[in-house]
């Protein structure tokens, strides 16, 4: 299943997507974990904040100047945009990379296996969707 948000997350893949549907407060705890270990979050950030409903215009967004031009052009996201790839998606290509590079150093295999088909396949997921958005 796909559920690339407009940044190339998949959602169907994230932790706190996964524990927020099925309201384990234990699994949020530790997602916490991991978010503190890649240095995401603070030790003391409430772990009803890490709750994840998806994309949703009142979340705030690392990514706030992509959602601006995702919605500006209309566009699901940026794999459906005909001016992708552009300067700002390679600039979360770029965070992204840096991510994937510390959490190399932090993380299990398993929780790498999970952060890579969560987020760290960013430019694969978008490269498939252009190519059929193109065809």
């Amino acid at each position: 299943m796909d559920l690339t948000a407009i940044c190339g997350d998949n959602c169907f893949y994230c932790p706190r997507y996964i524990a927020t549907k099925t309201r384990s407060v234990e699994e949020l705890e530790n997602v916490k974990k991991l978010w503190v270990r890649l240095g995401l979050r603070e030790l003391d950030f409430p772990v009803q904040d890490m709750a994840c409903y998806g994309c949703k215009p009142e979340n705030k967004c690392a990514y706030m100047n992509l959602r601006v031009c995702v919605q500006e052009k209309g566009v699901k996201n940026c794999g459906f945009c005909n001016e992708y790839p552009c300067e700002l998606i390679n600039t979360v290509f770029e965070q992204s990379e840096k991510l994937r590079f510390h959490a190399g150093n932090v993380c299990t295999q398993e929780e790498m296996h999970l952060l890579y088909k969560a987020f760290f396949s960013k430019k694969e997921y978008f490269d498939k969707i252009h190519q059929k958005h193109k065809e």
